[in-house]
């Protein structure tokens, strides 16, 4: 039975490691979504992030090709690591409930 323990506080803290990790680069990428504005005759590239009960928007820049691939691209990487982060939270809540009382 020592050997489960251990071996679930091995997984347990390799959990709380992952999940500061997906914080961290969570943290890294750009706060809100983006959205591209069409406005006499160009297109170009907000941020809208919620602060309190508003809606800010903040112009990024001229929506070429590369800042709107760049935009996606934080967007895809933003939806996956909040995807990870929820796994890895389940996780730590089943290795904790296993652990719960067991000090050995």
């Amino acid at each position: 039975m020592n050997i489960l323990i251990t071996t679930l506080k091995e997984e347990l803290a390799t959990v709380k490691r992952l999940e500061r990790k997906y914080l961290d680069r969570l943290a890294q990428l750009p706060e809100g979504s983006f959205i591209i504005r069409k406005m006499r005759g160009g297109k170009y590239v907000y941020s809208n992030k919620r602060i309190g009960h508003r809606v800010v928007q903040k112009y990024i820049g001229k929506a070429t090709d590369d800042l709107v691939k760049q935009c996606s691209d934080h967007a895809k990487m933003k939806k996956e690591y909040k995807k990870k982060l929820k796994s890895i939270r389940e996780q730590r809540r089943m290795i904790e409930r296993a652990l719960r009382g067991k000090t050995k």
